[in-house]
């Protein structure tokens, strides 16, 4: 096999790795939601991204409260300690790898942050 071919061969199981273990992520973190429906203040929204097909470190999970007080209140009332253990626990029961589960990172922030910020530009916000 030529180094341009073992080259693409990587590249495709790169990407099987990517879709798996983005599964996992998208699961856990409606898992995550859907546990903590109940408390106070309410999400707005939540992604993720990462390159954690390279390695499972390379993942980030955002986690979006409408207004700067809601997510003030989220930090004083422990749901963003709570959230970020649920986190990491449904990932580790979901099959994403442990040394993933440790290094990668759960983040906060709010819509009103974004739209003062970038004019509600999510992918500058986020860049």
């Amino acid at each position: 096999m030529s180094k341009s071919e073992s080259y693409q061969q990587e590249l495709r199981e790169r990407q099987v790795r990517q879709v798996h273990l983005d599964e996992i992520v998208k699961s856990a973190m409606t898992q995550v939601v859907s546990q903590i429906a109940a408390r106070q203040p309410s999400l707005h929204s939540h992604f993720f991204y990462g390159a954690s097909a390279i390695h499972p470190r390379h993942l980030v999970t955002w986690y979006l409260f409408h207004t700067d007080s809601d997510w003030e209140t989220a930090k004083h009332n422990g749901l963003t300690s709570e959230i970020e253990n649920a986190t990491r626990a449904q990932l580790a029961g979901g099959g994403y790898p442990p040394e993933g589960v440790n290094l990668m990172i759960v983040s906060f922030t709010s819509d009103e942050d974004i739209q003062r910020q970038t004019g509600g530009n999510y992918w500058a916000y986020f860049k």
